[in-house]
């Protein structure tokens, strides 16, 4: 089997495009997950979202954009397809289409360096505006281009056992590609406030549903997420009987999604957004997350129309495993050919503690490589046989 080229970076970082209502440098900036090799790559196809009669609330119309939000869906267009993470815009935080400039980045090696520039621009901006509120709105939005050409290749490796979770759940498949907007389809992903995995799912929302141990977090395993992803969109459908507003809800909490729809009496999701009052407890990120999430979904259906040539990358080469007996982290790593970096590809849900020696508990469900498969079962087997003796010896 060939070598994956692997190149792992943990900065505990905001990972989604829209972070932030100050939209500074260090908020938007996204690690990445590997580099890819020419034996990884597969074609690509658009996605296909028919026959979903039995998915819930489903209809063709379902994820037209919502009447008054078509500047904003361009303008998220716009930042996925126009302007790379070596660029971005100054725009109006309320009024996102009102693009005041263009800020090149090129050339600026750290984040001090695009920061300061951005600052300076903005200073410019706010000083020939009518007003200080105004001003006040400026907000900078890194560019996502080149970002959302790799989410797409790496989507390949995940995204159609994503879907046929999606369609046996009966969630619109639509829906898998909010994994473009939360976390790039990086499997590392982590954000500052706690938020982890492709699906960016918060601990207090993973732990009713026992996702979390101190070595195994299944938030960054990414089927066993977009399982509670969907459960997680159905329930917010089940309260608040609109996509675009349980969409939101996935950002900004259904609840607080419900007490609006009801304090401004629409179930509207561009009237919430337009009215200026919500925006006090309807933030940056929550008022586009729907907006970047159907620019993200007409992104990529049409992936060929706006970049040119795409590919996917192969699922990776792995089996699942569940371990008979506790093993040290070590002895999986021992399975990849020593490569840790490649083992925490595989594995990303094992946690910090694990890889650092804490005991892997029997149960756990690891991956290995496919070519690695009866090595791995023979060891265990070994190890198994050895725990047997040792707890007969000890009676």
């Amino acid at each position: 089997m060939k070598k994956l080229s692997v190149s792992i970076l943990y900065a505990i970082l905001s990972v989604a495009p829209i972070a932030g209502a100050q939209g500074d440098i260090a908020a938007q900036v996204v690690p990445q997950v590997l580099s890819r090799s020419p034996e990884e790559i597969r074609p690509w196809r658009a996605p296909v979202f028919a026959d979903q009669s039995a998915a819930l609330g489903y209809n063709e119309s379902a994820f037209s954009i919502p009447k008054g939000m078509e500047k904003q869906v361009q303008f998220w267009i716009d930042v996925y397809t126009k302007y790379t993470t070596e660029q971005g815009v100054i725009h109006d935080a309320e009024n996102v289409e009102t693009v005041y400039e263009i800020v090149d980045l090129k050339g600026l090696k750290t984040e001090r360096e695009k920061q300061k520039k951005v600052d300076e621009v903005k200073k410019i901006i706010a000083a020939r505006l009518s007003t200080p509120e105004e001003g006040e709105r400026l907000r900078f939005q890194l560019g996502q281009k080149d970002r959302m050409q790799d989410a797409i290749f790496y989507s390949g490796r995940y995204l159609e056992d994503m879907e046929k979770i999606f369609r046996d759940s009966k969630v619109p498949v639509e829906l898998t590609r909010l994994a473009f907007v939360e976390s790039s389809f990086n499997i590392m992903a982590r954000s500052k406030v706690g938020a982890s995995g492709i699906w960016q799912i918060m601990p207090y929302t993973a732990r009713p549903y026992k996702m979390i141990s101190p070595v195994v977090d299944k938030r960054n395993h990414p089927l066993e997420a977009t399982k509670l992803a969907a459960k997680l969109l159905r329930q917010n459908y089940s309260m608040l009987e609109s996509w675009p507003l349980a969409v939101t809800g996935y950002n900004h909490g259904p609840t607080g999604v419900l007490k609006m729809t009801k304090s401004y009496e629409t179930r509207e999701l561009g009237e919430l957004i337009q009215n200026v009052r919500s925006r006090k407890s309807f933030g940056f990120a929550s008022r586009n997350f729907y907006a970047s999430f159907l620019a993200a979904l007409e992104v990529e259906k049409n992936a060929n129309k706006y970049y040119g040539s795409v590919v996917w990358s192969k699922p990776l080469p792995a089996q699942d495993l569940k371990l008979p007996v506790s093993v040290k982290y070590k002895e999986i790593v021992s399975w990849f050919d020593g490569d840790d970096s490649k083992a925490q590809v595989y594995n990303p849900h094992l946690t910090h503690k694990a890889r650092k020696g804490h005991p892997i508990p029997a149960q756990t469900v690891i991956s290995v490589p496919k070519d690695k498969y009866n090595v791995a079962l023979i060891s265990l087997a070994r190890k198994d046989r050895t725990v047997a003796m040792e707890d007969k010896k000890g009676r």
